[in-house]
């Protein structure tokens, strides 16, 4: 089902390797985000090096843009168990300790619902979670050469590009 050559699809000089297995592998996963059954059963087919690199890739993308907030409000937010398994798989475990402490604030149990995630975060400026310690750590990891996850991301999907996690 999700037999991919990267290689033919995109030269590796394009865009960045974690940007690339997205392009690659990810609109299955994307065009399913707002249906968590679904969502699942493509996630699941993926091998788990791949829904590491998707799961840690969009997370990032929507957090450095807005905030954890974001993330939740829109369709992204539901990969967020994923992405904690990535980043531990990646070595990066403060942010997924960052993202599990952003989940957690979401209640006991993780809502994959959009709706219901958008009622809990609430709008932006309005009465809902403050994620801004989150986010702010989150930047901060990400300003610090050292903790970056964008030099670990990179390593890892381009091991997964090429086929040795799998």
């Amino acid at each position: 089902m999700f037999d991919k050559s990267p290689q033919r699809a995109l030269s590796e000089g394009d865009i960045p390797p974690s940007a690339q297995v997205v392009v690659v592998w990810g609109a299955p996963v994307l065009d399913v985000l707002d249906e968590p059954s679904e969502y699942h059963k493509v996630i699941g087919a993926i091998p788990v090096a791949i829904r590491n690199v998707i799961c840690v890739e969009l997370l990032s993308w929507q957090v450095l843009n807005g905030g954890f907030r974001q993330y939740f409000w829109n369709s992204y937010g539901i990969t967020a168990q994923g992405a904690i398994e990535g980043f531990r798989a990646m070595g990066l475990e403060k942010h997924a300790e960052l993202t599990r402490q952003a989940c957690a604030l979401l209640g006991e149990r993780f809502p994959e619902e959009r709706l219901a995630r958008m009622e809990i975060v609430g709008e932006v400026g309005g009465i809902g979670i403050n994620f801004n310690a989150l986010d702010d750590a989150f930047y901060a990891l990400e300003e610090n050469n050292s903790e970056s996850a964008e030099a670990a991301l990179a390593a890892y999907a381009t091991a997964a590009l090429d086929a040795r996690w799998q």
